[in-house]
């Protein structure tokens, strides 16, 4: 791969929202809400959920692997039940985003945001889902692209690979025009498991760190909880993410990691309160859709359990969270007033200076 050359924020956060581009700017208005706050429910999973499917199928007495026709309807049958409750949904191209549109299980008006990479497990260097490309997400007319990079700052070799790769991504999705939507995960050193003291110690700054590097090659920021729900006490939780909040330059949301609802709740609402734009979550929501061994139960889940919790999440992120206006202090009067009247052309004359046209 090509090593691209670094580049510095050279515009405040605020001026970069001022002036993001048109395809960026409608790609960002359609994964949001009324008021810029994000609601989206992440169904790009690909391992998760062979590996729910194989655990089903062995609670119902069968040992085999789960087809394309298994992980697709599974997909299919979530997106229809609770995208209704979401603004914008995440998917695969390997089983659900043209999928969800020619079967019409995306809901009317929902935005689409398609994952780029390839699964892979942590790692492993990212890269291109084969076939696939950011110039392919924009035709088809995804409203945005979802970027995963595992991070482990301490390999600098593997994170100078990982962050080859976000600006080349960065880099074609500005060509492109297109919202980038870029998650950062955490792994264990090779020894450890996710449970191992030293790994749950360095994840907090490991977080940090992954912010500060990935944000200026970014739109928006997937980051994880930076702290331990379950051991850590209020306070400490607090002051990380107010440490993660001033490390994103960026607007962020969290993701769910698979935590259990009850907990990943109480994420959600101490996330918000410290300046996160919303929530991008999935196994959180839906996992034990995979526990009924029954159609029609696990229907029925998705239909009282699954909605009750999209609409749960979606009260908090009303509630606490900022906006991506708030959080720069943009106002709407501001923002038109970055328009010339000959925005789209070469050469626009705004206030007497050349400004060079977006097309």
């Amino acid at each position: 791969m090509v090593v691209l050359e670094e580049v510095k924020e050279e515009v405040s956060p605020k001026d970069y929202f001022l002036n993001l581009s048109a395809g960026k700017l409608t790609g960002l208005k359609n994964v949001t809400d009324k008021d810029g706050k994000f609601k989206v429910l992440a169904l790009d999973q690909s391992n998760s959920f062979k590996k729910f499917l194989r655990a089903l199928y062995e609670k119902q007495g069968k040992k085999r692997e789960p087809t394309y026709e298994d992980i697709m309807n599974a997909k299919l049958e979530i997106t229809e039940i609770l995208s209704p409750y979401s603004f914008a949904v995440l998917l695969d191209v390997n089983y659900g985003a043209r999928q969800s549109l020619n079967s019409n299980a995306l809901a009317h008006g929902v935005g689409l945001i398609v994952r780029l990479e390839a699964s892979k497990d942590p790692g492993i260097a990212s890269e291109f889902e084969p076939g696939w490309s950011v110039a392919k997400i924009k035709k088809m007319g995804g409203a945005a692209v979802k970027l995963l990079v595992y991070m482990d700052v301490e390999d600098r070799k593997a994170t100078d690979g990982q962050m080859n790769f976000v600006r080349l991504v960065s880099k074609e999705c500005k060509e492109n025009d297109i919202l980038l939507m870029t998650e950062e995960l955490s792994y264990p050193k090779s020894g450890e498991d996710k449970s191992s003291p030293a790994y749950i110690a360095r994840k907090p700054s490991n977080i940090f760190s992954s912010a500060e590097m990935i944000g200026p090659f970014t739109d928006i920021l997937k980051l994880e909880y930076p702290a331990n729900i379950k051991k850590d006490d209020e306070k400490t939780q607090k002051v990380n993410l107010e440490t993660l909040n001033k490390k994103a330059i960026r607007p962020w949301v969290l993701l769910s990691a698979g935590e259990k609802f009850d907990l990943f709740e109480k994420q959600v609402e101490l996330a918000m309160k410290a300046g996160a734009s919303g929530i991008m979550a999935g196994r959180a929501i839906f996992q034990e859709y995979f526990e009924y061994t029954d159609r029609g139960d696990q229907k029925k889940f998705l239909q009282t359990t699954g909605i009750a919790r999209m609409k749960k999440l979606a009260e908090l992120v009303d509630k606490h969270a900022v906006s991506w206006q708030n959080r720069y202090h943009i106002t709407s009067s501001e923002h038109l007033n970055r328009v010339v009247p000959d925005w789209y052309s070469k050469g626009a004359i705004a206030s007497g200076a050349d400004v060079k046209g977006e097309y």
